[in-house]
């Protein structure tokens, strides 16, 4: 027992010991004193870790930079109200994001940039007018959006291998599907509104290399590879050659043979009398660009020849489906001379409209309805009634950008829609984002089948009326 006490006690002292503090090391009794580095110096043993230096920006870059703030000064000092939709905020960040990119994009991506960032702000009028550059590089053929697909409306006489796909869906360009391509075009035209985008892209975007380059992040090429649908809903690769805007311009256009008939391919200012299971007096206001007051008067007296012609047709089709609008000097001559047109007794009147009527031309819906009569025929239009505008100058303040010397169009005024009754404001009596059409009374949507019949859908509804 004595024995087994003794090895208990030995083992507890043993662990006593090894919880116990561990024997420190000896120091000097006098330390050699710190010497420290006279001030605004470090000493030789002391580095700070240099970063790789910042690369040097090229003077392509500078000048980009320049442009984005010049914008960034201009649009805030010379818009009458530049933050209505959107904020101050939310203009600068976009700039800024664009700013740390102007390295690795092309000047033409450039533009669509700047384009995208102004038209996200919410007005139709201030924009940056595309560059010449853009124009050098198109496709032998136009487009257009019927219903909500694009075909294929015209190739130039040289291309006869075009021919099979006259009228015929364009799905994809390179694999890239074409809703996506709207979308894209969409941003850098009107983000809010599809149905303006819809009549914009194929006129100006569709045609041209450098918004695929852009849209797609894809470098140029020579040709692309539109998917385009056969008779059978077949999708066929098909290789586009890129073109100069002088082929493109001095090319004689092949259509259809009775597309002539569609009144909605065509733009310009005419009149004419409809012949088929009912008669139709057609007056197409294609703009308001024509500063001669005779022009609308005689656009008038040729409509009332044509109703004195035909007696017993009571029947007047008004498009502006091709009006976005122009001067407010024009618009005064056309309300002035209304009055030859309203000594008729129609029975019925009809205003077709659509996403490119915009502009004064939704001005000119409201007088049609107000002195005709007329019924809203077609689909939504590109602009609300009330809009920012070009100010007194019809022409807005131009400002150019030093480097790129891009040309961007301010808008200085307002105009408070006709119809005030009608219009919706927010708690700071500003438009909702919304309030940026004016609906149809009857919606009608181009048929392509239509179209291959030479038939214009909107014109016969009316006929059937």
């Amino acid at each position: 027992m004595k024995k087994r006490t003794c090895l208990f006690l030995l083992a507890f002292c043993l662990l006593l010991t090894a919880c116990g503090p561990a024997a420190q090391p000896e120091t000097d009794a006098d330390p050699a004193p710190e010497v420290s580095a006279p001030e605004g110096t470090l000493p030789e043993s002391s580095s700070v870790p240099k970063g790789p230096a910042e690369p040097e920006l090229s003077q392509r870059e500078k000048g980009w930079l320049e442009d984005i703030e010049f914008l960034r000064e201009q649009y805030k000092e010379k818009h009458l109200h530049p933050f209505y939709f959107h904020s101050e905020e939310e203009f600068d960040y976009n700039l800024d994001q664009l700013s740390a990119r102007v390295g690795e994009l092309t000047d033409s991506d450039m533009y669509f940039e700047l384009a995208a960032i102004i038209a996200s702000m919410g007005d139709l009028h201030t924009s940056i007018q595309a560059p010449d550059s853009l124009y050098e590089r198109m496709f032998p053929f136009d487009t257009r959006y019927f219903g909500d697909r694009l075909y294929i409306v015209n190739y130039p006489v040289e291309y006869e291998e075009l021919a099979p796909y006259l009228l015929q869906e364009i799905v994809a360009v390179n694999g890239v599907d074409v809703a996506y391509l709207k979308k894209k075009a969409e941003s850098i035209t009107n983000p809010t509104n599809s149905w303006f985008s819809k009549e914009i892209f194929p006129y100006k975007w569709s045609v041209m290399a450098s918004f695929y380059d852009w849209a797609t992040g894809l470098d140029a090429q020579e040709s692309y590879t539109f998917q385009i649908l056969n008779e059978n809903q077949e999708v066929e690769s098909v290789e586009i050659p890129v073109i100069s805007m002088e082929e493109y311009q001095r090319s004689e256009k092949v259509y259809q043979e009775n597309i002539r008939s569609v009144y909605v391919m065509f733009y310009g200012d005419w009149t004419d009398y409809v012949d088929q299971s009912s008669g139709c007096v057609y007056l197409a206001v294609g703009s308001m660009f024509d500063l001669e007051e005779s022009h609308y008067k005689e656009l008038f007296e040729d409509t009332a020849k044509l109703l004195e012609e035909h007696p017993d047709c009571r029947k007047l089709a008004i498009d502006l489906r091709h009006n976005s609008g122009g001067y407010s000097t024009s618009f005064a001559y056309l309300q002035k001379h209304l009055p030859i047109l309203k000594e008729f007794p129609f029975e019925q009147v009809f205003v077709l409209i659509n996403g490119y009527t915009a502009s004064n031309a939704t001005r000119c819906i409201t007088l049609f309805e107000e002195e005709l009569g007329a019924v809203k025929v077609g689909e939504p239009t590109g602009q609300f009634t009330s809009f920012f505008m070009h100010g007194t100058s019809m022409t807005g303040v131009s400002v150019t950008l030093p480097h790129s010397q891009l040309s961007v169009v301010v808008s200085t005024g307002w105009h408070e829609g006709d119809n005030p009754e009608n219009t919706v404001y927010n708690k700071d009596r500003r438009l909702y984002e919304w309030e940026n059409t004016i609906l149809p009374d009857v919606y009608v949507y181009q048929d392509i089948e239509d179209v291959r019949q030479g038939k214009d859908s909107v014109i016969e509804w009316v006929l059937a009326q």
